[in-house]
């Protein structure tokens, strides 16, 4: 048979005698063992071990990158809408303080009741202090939405 350079088997038949009957006992023979061989697997194992775990890692770093990009996106609506929902109860409010200023109550017009009254000085003095109020928290709402603004910008 013929000798095999790489780690195969070969079968080898012996005839042996036993008690007068001959059995072929099947024996198994190892090829030789070649050290180079086993190295430069080794090595290449190793080389596509690394790869795949180079590789790993620069594909979490990209998810890493698209999820902050996401977050910084979602903080900016975030601060984007609850400006909007800022804007609309001061608003919702200087209605209510014009109504106020017109003589009017809001509860008594949602129950029908259209009568007028005059306003005093200290009402007067009220409401222009609540507006001023309004216009204050409404400049702290747009300068922090303008820095996570500033902030999205960036990151793009």
């Amino acid at each position: 048979m013929a000798k095999s350079r790489h780690k195969t088997t070969q079968i080898a038949f012996k005839l042996r005698a036993t008690m007068g009957t001959a059995i072929f006992k099947v024996t198994q023979k190892t090829a030789h063992f070649d050290p180079k061989q086993e190295r430069n697997t080794m090595n290449i194992f190793i080389a596509i071990l690394l790869l795949v775990m180079a590789g790993l890692i620069f594909c979490q770093k990209w998810q890493m990158n698209k999820f902050y990009q996401g977050a910084v996106i979602y903080r900016y609506y975030a601060k984007l809408h609850e400006n909007k929902a800022i804007y609309a109860e001061e608003e919702a409010e200087s209605f209510r303080d014009l109504l106020t200023q017109l003589g009017y109550d809001v509860d008594r017009l949602s129950n029908g009741d259209k009568t007028q009254k005059s306003l005093t000085e200290a009402e007067a003095w009220a409401i222009y202090d609540r507006q001023q109020i309004h216009k204050a928290r409404l400049k702290v709402a747009d300068e922090e939405l303008e820095e996570a603004e500033r902030i999205y910008n960036m990151s793009n």
